[in-house]
């Protein structure tokens, strides 16, 4: 079974990559067929929770389409919708292993020990090193910082070690991401909208600083009393982290340059340029530190795992694909449009209602992209004559605010498995400056409308 996800998935990703440059009808109708063929053979072992939503979508969507009685032979073509974000989580990984084979990560948590001579201190150190790592590995960023806050806060009680993983995890974790040029939610924001990614960065990058600066400084007070053992680096381990972290940075840099470069000449959407060029960029950067031969043994011997977890993502994309597309093609929701068309005219309205709706069906246990999705159907009449930019900016925040409370959500429940507390606990201890990051991102959107 394995072996056939392998060439299902992979298939769908290439067929994808062909399509950026072939306009083939053959092709788009292959691509259909692969995804309806990897979203049967993801069924098995995908999680319960990705299950009902897949079964939830796709009985939906079969409904409407026999009832509004569609043509058969364009249903195929509806299994491809969601190609851009499923190669995008396809291919991601090759950049959270590049970050591991050169271990950076080692480097970073070599920084987070050193002179640290109070909690306050640790706690700037441990934002950032959330930071920084959750734009190269995601989600494996959660385990790897927690270990070592555990480590180091061992002479205090539970709580205070819960609460200071959860501010110095899950709030860097969403203010990394609100920009991250590999987060699928700006990818989808960016395919609803129309926005340019380009033209988000700069005011996705300026609200990040603005929040990492504002929790650094509340952190940092919060726990400067609590003293600890300081640890102290020799000079040369200290020069040899921070060079390592210069060419951290730089691989960022040229990174989002390189996939501007062919945004602009070959003509792509950014984040088809960024599917484009994860492979080819990450291989050269691993010759570029001498760790070619580690790399490629590397993606070998983890790419079964990554395998098995594509299967949630196609359980859960390509049905909310499906019924975003029949959804377009009924029309089903114009008499719920027309009784909401007066928020054209008050577009801060449409703005909360964004924030709001995307926090609340979080706590219910809506997954963001089923979240973004909705949303998506919902704004899209008012694109027209509401700044897409600000709309997107807003979706964007408001969907990321949940990776600190979403009950519910990847982040928090990876969290909690060491806690085994109250999933709803986490949420409380960052609801106050969640509201204040989705009240941020609204006065943001406002601005620029």
């Amino acid at each position: 079974m394995k072996r056939l996800q392998f060439h299902t998935y992979t298939g769908f990703v290439l067929i994808y990559i062909l399509l950026l440059f072939i306009d083939s009808e053959i092709l788009l109708f292959t691509q259909g067929v692969v995804g309806m063929l990897a979203l049967l053979i993801s069924f098995k072992g995908a999680t319960r929770t990705y299950q009902m939503i897949g079964i939830i979508f796709t009985i939906i969507s079969f409904l409407l389409f026999f009832i509004f009685e569609l043509e058969y032979a364009e249903l195929v073509y509806y299994f491809t919708s969601m190609g851009l974000l499923l190669s995008l989580l396809y291919l991601i990984p090759f950049i959270n292993h590049f970050m591991i084979v050169g271990k950076y990560d080692q480097s970073m948590y070599d920084v987070l020990k050193s002179n640290t001579p109070n909690l306050g201190k640790f706690y700037v150190k441990s934002y950032l090193t959330s930071y920084v790592l959750t734009i190269f590995i995601f989600l494996s960023t959660i385990p790897l910082v927690y270990r070592f806050i555990q480590a180091k806060t061992a002479i205090f009680n539970d709580k205070i070690t819960h609460q200071f993983a959860t501010r110095g995890i899950l709030r860097p974790f969403a203010a990394a991401n609100v920009w991250s040029p590999i987060e699928v939610y700006i990818a989808l924001v960016v395919a609803i909208t129309g926005a340019s990614y380009l033209h988000l960065l700069p005011i996705l990058f300026v609200f990040s600083l603005i929040m990492v600066l504002s929790e650094l400084a509340l952190g940092y007070f919060k726990y400067r009393k609590h003293e600890l053992t300081s640890e102290s680096s020799s000079t040369s381990q200290a020069s040899e982290n921070m060079r390592k972290l210069s060419h951290l940075g730089a691989f960022l840099i040229f990174f989002i340059g390189t996939a501007s470069a062919v945004h602009f000449i070959i003509g792509l959407e950014f984040f088809e340029a960024i599917v484009l060029i994860i492979v080819p960029y990450t291989i050269f950067w691993s010759i570029m530190i001498n760790k070619l031969r580690t790399f490629i043994r590397y993606n070998q011997e983890v790419w079964g795992d990554h395998i098995w977890t594509m299967q949630n993502f196609v359980m859960l994309l390509v049905p909310v694909g499906v019924f975003n597309e029949i959804v377009e093609v009924t029309g089903i929701f114009e008499g719920v449009f027309d009784s909401i068309a007066w928020m054209e005219e008050s577009p801060l309205i449409l703005l909360i209602v964004l924030m709001f709706s995307s926090m609340i069906l979080a706590f219910f246990g809506f997954h963001p992209l089923v979240t973004l999705s909705l949303q998506g159907i919902f704004v899209t009449p008012f694109l027209d004559t509401i700044n897409p930019l600000s709309v997107s900016v807003v979706m964007i925040i408001s969907v990321v605010a949940n990776d600190m409370t979403g009950t519910f959500n990847v982040p928090i429940t990876m969290l909690n498995q060491y806690f085994k507390r109250n999933p709803y606990q986490l949420t409380a201890w960052n609801i106050g400056f969640a509201l204040l990051f989705g009240a941020v991102g609204v006065f943001i959107g406002y601005l620029i409308l």
